[in-house]
This record gives structure tokens, C-alpha cells and sequence, in this order.
């Protein structure tokens, strides 16, 4: 729930609203006495709420200032000179930017304003400090009345409104920028158009004087009042080459900013309080050591507001544990299971293994029958060797040569060895080598050669031609039986350990 309270004080009032969603409660009014001081300070120590105090004196002066366009330090140096040159006696002081011209040196126009009569706020302010009250800042009538004015099309315009405790307030805006602002008592004796049409002439013969609007441009004047006073304003003012009057309904403003607020006059003080509750000025009257509260109460709400996010992770993470936890302990459980199953598998194949010694029991073998058992069947694997590993490095080595033709393949065991040894008796023949006998020899060398890289332990049988000293090489090779290309190779495989 939004909570806010908005003080009004004008020249011979001074009342509070609680604004709770944007609705205002009915208005709390406090004498400037010492028992209304005392009824305040009661409605204080029961309001802890953000604070908006909204202000129509007259005792508001404005300034309009040309200066050099400075940043920062200097900038903030010409301001506060320009401060003590104009309001030195108050605290109460604003500086707003209006435009940055376009020619020339691009200088500053500055709208210096202040409320010259500190008395007038100082009671009031000094207890909202005593019990520490988060005041948000002091804002004026005119300058909170500048949002009403963005959609109307003009650019010379008079904004008239009326506050019942405070009289009637004209505000100049020259391009939408507030210029000037007037605050004048309505008489008793006199009616809303009466005050109306004589201090718009009065205030247009002084923006002529100032210059501010130029000689044969027409001032647009706009009234913002209640359909009951229409009637009696038309009736009262007449438009003519210098002012031309509009009016601004004042219901249909209320709906306009979402107020609730049902207006049964013209006081468009609960507009303004409305307005400033929504959408208050950027800049306001208010010094730090006003505002210090409520920076006081920010910090405290950045800080609750911290506090609850750190809880609200910390429980989505503690729920998030718990749900890894319980996806844990679920695997737990199934590996408990998963074990409590092949533990039960394990024991009816123990239960089955076959009797291995008399002391066994009939029920499980002994372990070194088992190691005699892994033995046997790590030697029995060497013994029965398939014939294709065997013969798989002759395989690759004869695709390596092409001329070499094989006539005959046996092969044995012999288990006489430490390890099985297979005995391969090779015979071939070399082919397409007509008399290059040596051709034929190196090309027999280089075959053996491979296959001794392949794992064979190669021993020649017979050559295609014998070149020891006990061969005979005048032998007439046609008259024998024998090929001279035919040769014989003994090779042993042995199984790797």
C-alpha cells in the first residue's frame, strides 16, 4: 500500500492530507498557534510517511538570468553568487534551467525563484525535523502546475487557478517554460469572475511592461474552474485583440492525472496536491539538511527491501538442495539396491562353483587350485593358436612380392620349446626373371628379409642356385629335373608371452 502525506500551507493556512493509493483523505488544518502546533505534532507522531509539502505565498519571487553556460564546479559556484546576490536572507531558493541559447556564446537563461519569507515555513518545518519526518521537498504551486500546461498549444499562456485558502495564482509560460508567477487574495465581497477579469488585465499590462509579451501578440488566458462557474465566467469576460480566455475543466482534469477527487467548486487545491503526489518537480525549495530523513527512510527501505531479495534466494535455494537431496538420496537407494542385488547373484554362483580339494567342503574352490586353473588355460591359450594369426605376416609379405609363386605350404607344432613354436616349410618360385640369376637371389634376400621384420625366424632350405664352395655352377640346367627358380624355406612363429 502507497502511503503518503501532502501538507498545503498558503498565506493563512496550513492543512494535511493523507493520500492512500492516490485517493487524499478529508483535510486535517492546524492553527499557527501554540495548541495548533500541538494538535501537529500529535498528527506526527502518528504519520511516518513520505512527506510533500506544497506551497502558495505570495511571498515567491522570480527571476529571469542570463548567464555564462558553465559545467560542474563553476557552475555551481555562479549559482550560489547569484543566490546571495538575490535571496540571501533565505534558505528557501531554486535555480531551473530554462534553454541554452543558439547563438552568440550559447549562454544560459536560469529562472531564479525563491520564497523570500522563511517565517512563514519555519514552525511548521522545524517540527517535521524534530520527529524526524522523511520530507520528500517544498514545492511551489507554480512550479508544480507545469505538467497542465503540455498539451496546450500556445505560446504565450496565463494559467489562472484558484485556491480556496490561498486566493487567485497567475502563472506566465513564454514556449511552455514558467516565466512569472502572481499570487493575489480574492475578496469576499467579490465573485471568482470579478477577481478574474480585473487581475488579468493587471497582469498583462505588467507582462507588457516587461516585455515579456511582444506589442500585437495575443495572450492566451486559461481559467481552470468548475462547470458551475462557466456560466458566470463567460458572462464576466469577452475576448479582444490582446486577451483570448479558455477555459480548463477541472473534473476533467482530476480524471485526466487518475485523480478521484470529486471537485464540487472551483478550488483546484486538491489538484495540485494530486498532481504533486503522482508527478512532483524534479527540483524543489527543500535543502539536504531538510530532505535528510528521507534519505534516512530510502536507504532504510533499499536496505529491507535487500534483506528480503537475500531471503527469498537463500529459500529458492534451500529449496533447491532439498530437491538435489532427495534426487541423491533416491540414487542412493538405487544403488543400495543395484548392490544388494549382485551381492545375492554373487552368492548362488559361489554356492554353484565346484569342489576344488577334500577340505573345501564340496562348496568352493581353493585358491590355489584356482591359480593352477589360470595356468593351465594361460598355456593351453598359446598351444591353440588359430592358423590366420599364424600365417598372417606370410600373408602380408608375399602381397609385397608379386613374383614370387607359392607351390607348397605346410606347418607343425612344436611343443618341444618353453613357449609352442609353429614350423612353416615354405616352397615357391621365383618367375619372370629368365638368367638374371643375381636379380633373382637379391629379390629371394630381400622376401626373407620381410618376413623376419613379420616375426618368423627364417632358415633357406634350397636356393634357386647354390653359390657355396660345395655347389656346382656348370651343371647343365637344362637336363635337370628341377627348376632352377624353385626354392625351400623353413620358418618358425613363436607365441608372444
Amino acid at each position: 500500500m502507497s502511503l503518503k502525506t501532502l501538507f498545503f500551507l498558503s498565506s493563512d493556512s496550513f492543512h494535511a492530507h493523507v493520500c492512500t493509493n492516490g485517493a487524499l483523505a478529508a483535510p486535517c488544518y492546524f492553527s499557527n498557534s501554540a495548541d495548533g502546533l500541538e494538535r501537529f505534532a500529535e498528527f506526527l507522531r502518528s504519520h511516518e510517511g513520505p512527506a510533500y509539502l506544497l506551497v502558495d505565498l505570495i511571498e515567491e519571487d522570480f527571476r529571469q538570468e542570463t548567464v555564462p553556460h558553465l559545467t560542474g564546479a563553476n557552475h555551481q559556484a555562479l549559482i550560489q553568487r547569484k543566490f546571495d546576490q538575490f535571496y540571501r536572507s533565505t534558505p528557501f531558493r531554486l535555480a531551473r534551467l530554462q534553454q541554452r541559447q543558439s547563438e552568440g556564446r550559447r549562454d544560459d537563461e536560469l529562472l531564479f525563484s525563491a520564497l523570500t519569507n522563511p517565517a512563514r515555513i519555519s514552525a511548521w518545518l522545524e517540527l517535521l525535523l524534530q520527529y524526524k519526518t522523511p520530507i520528500v521537498g517544498i514545492y511551489s504551486v507554480p512550479h508544480a502546475s507545469t505538467p497542465l500546461i503540455k498539451d496546450i498549444d500556445s505560446d504565450h499562456l496565463l494559467l489562472l487557478s484558484r485556491e480556496k485558502d490561498a486566493g487567485l495564482r497567475q502563472s506566465y509560460f513564454l514556449n511552455k517554460r514558467l516565466r512569472f508567477s502572481r499570487l493575489t487574495p480574492i475578496d469576499p465581497n467579490s465573485s471568482f469572475a470579478d477577481a478574474v477579469a480585473t487581475e488579468t488585465a493587471r497582469t498583462h499590462q505588467y507582462l507588457q511592461s516587461l516585455s515579456l509579451t511582444p506589442q500585437g501578440q495575443q495572450l492566451d488566458v486559461h481559467i481552470i474552474c468548475h462547470a458551475n462557474d462557466r456560466a458566470q465566467l463567460d458572462k464576466h469576460l469577452s475576448n479582444n485583440p490582446d486577451i483570448q480566455y479558455a477555459y480548463l475543466d477541472l473534473q476533467q482534469l482530476g480524471k485526466h492525472i487518475k485523480s478521484p477527487y470529486a471537485y464540487a467548486d472551483s478550488d483546484a487545491s486538491s489538484l495540485f496536491l494530486h498532481l504533486l503526489a503522482i508527478q512532483p518537480p524534479q527540483a524543489n525549495y527543500a535543502t539536504p539538511a531538510h530532505t535528510h530523513y528521507f534519505q534516512l527512510w530510502q536507504t532504510q527501505r533499499g536496505l529491507f527491501g535487500l534483506a528480503a531479495a537475500t531471503a527469498l534466494i537463500c529459500l529458492v535455494w534451500s529449496a533447491l538442495l532439498f530437491l538435489e537431496g532427495r534426487g541423491i538420496n533416491e540414487e542412493i537407494d538405487n544403488f543400495k539396491f543395484q548392490a544388494s542385488r549382485m551381492m545375492q547373484e554373487a552368492q548362488q554362483i559361489t554356492q554353484k562353483f565346484p569342489s576344488g580339494s577334500a577340505n573345501s567342503g564340496g562348496n568352493t574352490a581353493s585358491a590355489s587350485d584356482m591359480k593352477t586353473a589360470v595356468t593351465l588355460f594361460s598355456s593351453l591359450q598359446h598351444y591353440s593358436v588359430p592358423p590366420e594369426q599364424t600365417l598372417k605376416g606370410l600373408a602380408t609379405t608375399l602381397n609385397n612380392f608379386p613374383r614370387i609363386h607359392t607351390n607348397k605350404l605346410d606347418w607343425q607344432m612344436n611343443a618341444a620349446s618353453s613357449l609352442p613354436e609353429q614350423v612353416i616349410t615354405f616352397n615357391g618360385e621365383l618367375a619372370d626373371f629368365g638368367n638374371d640369376y643375381r636379380g633373382a637371389l637379391n629379390y629371394l634376400e630381400r622376401f626373407q628379409l620381410m618376413l623376419t621384420r613379420a616375426g618368423y625366424t627364417v632358415t633357406p632350405v634350397k636356393l634357386p642356385l647354390d653359390f657355396s664352395s660345395k655347389g656346382s655352377i656348370g651343371a647343365d640346367i637344362g637336363n635337370s629335373r628341377e627348376k632352377p627358380s624353385e626354392f625351400s624355406l623353413k620358418m618358425i612363429w613363436r607365441a608372444q608371452p
